[in-house]
């Protein structure tokens, strides 16, 4: 193979590789009726730590958008819920009304018809909950110890050999996020408690939320060698 074959060959593996490199994101907006969200002081990892969890009554509609992938395709589960153990720390003030506090734990999302089938399970030994402006979050991404395990049901719209990403270390850019935003926020007492008091500690609350979060999918190496293969065969046969 001459000079110029071999790079041909090695940018069509390449861009073959490149273009398979997409999105994948998930969402489910704030379900009607009630508060789900509820955080329970409770010292249960500590002295001023707390335990978050959600009402696992709540159906979601959680909508799964494939359309960057090879196999563009885009699905909903119109009867989904959601299971949350999150541990939450002490808030830390930055500013301005503002705090971050440490989150770690896992949530699950699964078929109502089917509790023991994750369609999407997120496990995190690091994450934060974030007060800034007024709006308040749960964020997390594999930078900080974000991890997603993609469930069967989710598996059976990729194509074979798909695979999550690794997040760019050198660049900071994570390559598994997630985000809940937080709203209407209650307290207890009466008048209400506030949220964080001067030890930066969390008094019990229930909250709407609303999820979004994305993970990059990626061949992998056997399967992106296979598809490099398959391109060069494609390019002996159209010279032939």
């Amino acid at each position: 193979m001459s000079i110029l074959r071999a790079v041909s060959a090695t940018l069509l593996v390449a861009s073959i590789a490149g273009a398979a490199h997409a999105d994948l994101s998930f969402s489910f907006a704030d379900p009607i009726n009630g508060r789900q969200v509820t955080h329970t002081a409770n010292n249960i990892a500590g002295p001023g730590t707390g335990q978050l969890t959600y009402d696992k009554s709540a159906v979601l509609r959680f909508l799964v958008d494939g359309s960057s992938e090879p196999n563009s395709f885009s699905a909903l589960f119109t009867n989904a819920r959601m299971e949350m153990n999150l541990i939450l720390g002490q808030a830390t003030p930055i500013g301005g009304g503002n705090f971050v506090a440490p989150l770690r734990g896992f949530f699950r999302i699964y078929d109502a018809n089917n509790e023991n089938v994750d369609i999407l399970r997120a496990d995190a030994s690091g994450g934060s909950f974030v007060r800034f402006s007024g709006t308040n979050s749960f964020l997390f991404s594999d930078l900080d110890g974000l991890g997603y395990t993609l469930g069967s049901p989710l598996q059976a719209l990729l194509l074979p050999g798909r695979t999550i990403a690794s997040p760019d270390l050198v660049n900071g850019v994570a390559a598994q996020e997630g985000s809940f935003s937080l709203t209407d926020i209650l307290t207890g007492g009466q008048p209400p408690a506030a949220l964080v008091n001067g030890q930066g500690i969390f008094a019990n609350f229930q909250a709407n939320a609303s999820f979004s979060g994305n993970v990059k999918l990626v061949p992998t190496p056997g399967a992106a060698a296979l598809m490099g293969l398959g391109g060069l065969v494609a390019m002996r046969r159209r010279r032939a």
